[in-house]
């Protein structure tokens, strides 16, 4: 039997959803739709814009756009890491 190599690239995400959309992308404009509905309350209209505008426009963001080849959800996260961890480094000698 032979046996051939199939080719895999792992730099791209699996296109599932009709050879167009990764499985990440259609969580986050399924989290962004259920969100808009979730945002349509008795809120005052101009509160109301602004909120549908941000949380819209945030799930967009996470779900299609990219920063130098890194995806705008991890790129958020880890800046959100930075700035909440930690800074202070003590330089330690080792005795070798």
């Amino acid at each position: 039997m032979r046996v051939f190599k199939v080719p895999f690239d792992i730099k791209r995400e699996e296109k599932i959803f009709g050879g167009y959309l990764s499985l990440r992308q259609v969580i986050y404009l399924i989290l962004a739709a259920s969100s808009l509905i979730i945002l349509i309350t008795a809120l005052p209209t101009p509160i109301k814009m602004i909120l549908i505008g941000i949380v819209a426009i945030f799930f967009l963001l996470c779900a299609f756009f990219k920063i130098k080849d890194q995806n705008f959800d991890k790129f958020f996260f880890y800046a959100l890491k930075y700035l909440f961890r930690d800074k202070k480094f003590i330089y330690e000698r080792s005795n070798l």
